[in-house]
């Protein structure tokens, strides 16, 4: 390859917006500390990122090498983050909800040279990798610990700083985001450094973030919108908070203090965030852009953000392997149609193909496919999971779609997840959808479960808002109102909760190992 091709395929690293920033907006504030309030300005990160790229150059860890993160979201990990992407390393941040073993596993798959943790999680840390002598290095972003290397060592004033290297690019690998695994174990989507850079594209052109907002980052790192959103933040030289983990208390003291402007919550949290008490007493005047999902909440939900806390209502669709959000709809296409996931974000160019990969006419259902720099390059060690996710030159995301007269695009639910009754097709997704409607109902799921006569049965797990009550033919009824008979749930389970991963996605694999019993019919036969 010659220079002239080189040069046509370069696009740019996370080192270089640093760089920038850190020349043009020096003094501005670059991360704060939620809890401890610490700040450091953008002078600063560009001052201590290449002393601690330095360090771990030093000590054998370079381009390529992996180095897993397990650790609670805070400043420190954000700054090491951007210290292997200086080198061309590769961050692959740990789920804090996994067990030892599953953790063992992603450490064992992606052949983890280093961990990074935290105070709160180091002896899990310490513990998975007493048995892995691959880890080598154990950096601790907290106060010394024997056989851990303290997070001050990295940025002590001692360390020569060392420029970014020549050999890292947009292309260069960055991050493994393993998969939440909900269907079998997960595999590590590779995510070069241009994903974030075409993240945060997107993010400025749809959602108007910029240098002058401040966002609250209390979703986690190792959740792909919840450091997406955060690095897109310091990309467009905005202002990013950090706070470890959902708690609506300390997220309006923070939204306060430090005039925080943009908001991205999950279906699941949102309600408790937004409905808390503690909003009565706290000035949010500053808020400005909330975003949440699309297609999976209350309408009411989306008219309170916008009536009480002032602020502009969004809702998304992304995955991993497409490197975050995918879709937006402003409240508006909400409103005019609840079931709407709004456009295709302006970096994607998309499709959407029947099984043979024949493109749909407006209107059919088929799976949506995409091209652009937010996807991944592939799962690692993966082969023929890669070559078949990314068949004929598209990303193939596994969710049905349809294009709407208007132009939007709507979700029709996950492939895995149609329900076969009776020789009828059964999307989940609008069964919930109905389901969430009735102003008694907190949250619901659907699955599909064997059947002997039909071959499968829909059914439903259902969660009552408090104080409410409401039977199985209430439910029943209401739902016969909105949608044909066959997609009437046969089946209702009342529980607690939903379960739900990072990023709010219903685990229905948990719920599928859950017994259906002849007392949840909604009739009697």
């Amino acid at each position: 390859m010659d220079q002239r091709d080189r040069l046509k395929l370069y696009s740019v690293p996370l080192s270089s917006s640093l760089r920038s920033q850190g020349t043009t907006r020096r003094g501005h504030p670059a991360i704060v500390d939620g809890p401890s309030g610490d700040v450091i300005t953008y002078g600063g990160l560009v001052e201590r990122v290449p002393r601690m790229a330095s360090w771990l150059v030093r000590h054998g860890i370079g381009y390529g090498d992996r180095v897993a993160c397990l650790s609670l979201n805070s400043k420190a990990y954000i700054e090491f983050l951007y210290a292997l992407a200086w080198i061309g390393a590769v961050a692959v941040p740990l789920n804090i909800r996994l067990n030892p073993r599953e953790i063992t596993h992603i450490l064992l798959d992606s052949g983890a040279k280093g961990i990074f943790s935290c105070a709160f999680l180091v002896e899990v840390a310490e513990a998975v990798c007493r048995d892995i002598p691959a880890v080598e290095h154990k950096i601790l972003a907290a106060e010394p610990r024997e056989g851990w290397v303290a997070f001050d060592e990295l940025i002590h004033e001692k360390n020569d700083s060392i420029p970014a290297s020549d050999q890292v690019s947009g292309e260069t690998l960055f991050m493994l985001l393993y998969t939440s695994g909900t269907t079998g174990r997960p595999k590590g989507c590779m995510l070069p450094q241009r994903v974030w850079t075409g993240y945060a594209v997107n993010m400025a052109t749809c959602f108007q973030m910029g240098p002058g907002d401040v966002y609250l980052g209390f979703l986690p790192y190792f959740h792909v919108a919840g450091f997406g959103t955060a690095i897109s933040q310091l990309i467009l030289g905005g202002t990013l908070v950090t706070l470890a983990a959902s708690d609506p208390l300390a997220m309006y003291d923070l939204i306060e203090a430090h005039r925080v402007t943009f908001l991205f919550l999950v279906p699941g949290l949102s309600s408790a965030f937004l409905y808390h008490e503690a909003r009565k007493e706290r000035d949010l005047s500053s808020l400005k852009v909330f975003i949440g999902g699309a297609g999976g909440e209350k309408r009411a939900l989306v008219e309170d953000v916008e009536k009480i806390l002032g602020a502009r209502y969004y809702g998304i669709y992304g995955q991993t392997e497409s490197g975050g959000k995918v879709t937006w709809a402003d409240a508006g296409m909400i409103r005019e149609n609840p079931m709407s996931y709004g456009h295709v974000m302006p970096f994607f160019d998309y499709r959407i193909v029947d099984e043979d990969d024949n493109e749909v006419e407006p209107g059919a259902v088929g799976e949506l496919c995409l091209r652009g720099s937010p996807l991944m390059r592939g799962y690692w060690n993966r082969p023929e999971a890669t070559a078949e996710t990314l068949r004929n030159g598209w990303h193939h995301t596994g969710d049905l779609f349809l294009q709407m007269d208007n132009g939007q695009v709507r979700m029709v639910d996950r492939r895995k997840y149609l329900v076969k009754t009776g020789g009828e097709n059964v999307y989940p997704q609008e069964v919930e959808t109905v389901l969430l409607r009735h102003d008694a109902i907190a949250d619901a799921a659907v699955i599909g479960v064997p059947d002997e006569k039909w071959g499968e049965a829909v059914k439903a797990f259902v969660v009552l808002k408090e104080g409410e009550a409401l039977s199985r033919p209430e439910i029943d009824a209401w739902v016969r109102e909105f949608i044909a008979g066959y997609k009437v749930p046969r089946f209702i389970e009342f529980i607690d909760v939903v379960p739900r991963n990072a990023s709010g996605k219903i685990l229905k694999e948990e719920l599928k190992q859950r017994k259906t019993t002849a007392d949840q019919r909604t009739r009697r036969r």
